[in-house]
């Protein structure tokens, strides 16, 4: 593993994984991408799509969250399975969770979502839980899928509950990776921390999110902490929410759907591990080597353990090769569209569908 470098613009991370491809057909650039690992070359070929702005309204306010959706929606709906909904920390990027992507190996297409007042100004009436849970169903609205699977971390967990009891018939899983509501859940250390920061006005979201890995602390931690600034996750940590003890208990009892409740119990673990009382139909997974992030700490058992959870709760034996229509004809679409350089702020002159994506998600990755 290299010692921890700047991060480079994903788009030049792309760009030059293509010129790799279009020499060998398999990428050797070894990018800081996916928390710090070097790309493995079908990442390149997954087929992805962006939206902006996925229009929402709360309580009387309109507003609009950013959308991406990684993955084939062909294979999904041959192998009948939903896609997965990913809810991480609101407030901050969702680059920190990208080794889940990984899991579209199964067919499932995987949907991320940032949240209004994640990277800029937002109305106060939209900071708060239950407004993000109000976008969590516009992008599933958008989606016009029958139901999702739905992993959230840390504090997207009271967002992902509420999403929950709202939309019953709409989540077909629930998983929640060591969760919190608010900054009374953290340890007493991380707590202090969190006081200081919030009395300056701005959490320090690097800080909430440990790792023991230098690799990704300069990759996708440091990807997710640059696209906050806003002023969601300052409100949410701020909140009175609280998750820890029982607390999580009475918000899962009655809860009909399949759960899933995984956590690290190393001694970087920023909340309290311990959740007494669950109900019996609760599935609890420990992660002995690992913090706040078992999915970065110890990623090929968390992703094996997460996959097998869905299978059971879909009824099926998902697909575990990454297949591809034709890698080599998508790399030469992009390359014979001249796409290698800076992509226009039009992408529709592009005549590929590869050509056309990569323009738009350079783009996104500008804003």
């Amino acid at each position: 593993m290299r010692t921890s470098l700047p991060s480079p613009p994903r788009r030049a991370v792309f760009r030059n994984a293509l010129l790799a491809a279009a020499a060998s057909f398999v990428p050797t650039d070894p990018a800081r991408a996916w928390c710090g690992e070097q790309v493995p070359s079908w990442a390149f070929y997954l087929k992805w799509d962006e939206n902006p702005k996925v229009p929402f309204e709360f309580n009387g306010v309109k507003g609009s969250c950013f959308c991406r959706v990684v993955g084939d929606l062909a294979r999904e709906q041959k192998a009948g399975v939903p896609p997965i909904l990913i809810v991480g920390d609101p407030g901050i990027g969702y680059d920190y969770m990208e080794n889940l992507e990984t899991l579209a190996v199964s067919d499932r297409r995987l949907v991320e979502v940032n949240f209004a007042g994640s990277a800029s100004a937002a109305p106060d009436a939209l900071l708060s839980y239950d407004a993000c849970a109000a976008q969590l169903q516009a992008v599933v609205r958008s989606l016009q899928v029958q139901q999702v699977h739905v992993i959230a971390h840390g504090l997207g967990a009271p967002a992902a509950l509420r999403f929950v009891r709202l939309t019953p018939s709409l989540t077909r899983s629930l998983t929640l990776v060591s969760p919190y509501g608010s900054a009374a859940d953290l340890r007493p250390a991380m707590a202090e921390a969190a006081a200081a920061a919030l009395k300056g006005g701005r959490a320090d979201t690097s800080a909430l999110l440990p790792t023991v890995s230098g690799n990704a602390r300069g990759s996708c931690i440091a990807d997710a902490a640059q696209a906050a600034g806003g002023p969601l996750f300052t409100a949410l940590l701020g909140s009175s929410e609280r998750l820890g003890g029982e607390r999580l208990a009475t918000k899962l009892d009655g809860l009909e759907v399949p759960t899933l409740l995984s956590y690290g119990r190393s001694s970087d673990e920023i909340v309290e591990v311990g959740w007494p009382g669950l109900p019996a139909a609760v599935a609890s997974q420990p992660y002995d080597q690992s913090g706040h992030l078992p999915f970065v700490e110890e990623r090929d058992r968390f992703l094996f353990d997460y996959v097998e959870f869905l299978d059971k709760a879909d009824g099926v034996a998902t697909n575990r090769e990454l297949k591809f229509a034709d890698p080599l004809k998508m790399v030469k679409e992009v390359m014979s569209d001249s796409v290698v350089g800076a992509p226009p702020k039009d992408c529709t002159g592009y005549k590929s569908d590869a050509a056309r994506a990569y323009c738009e998600r350079s783009n996104s990755a500008k804003r």
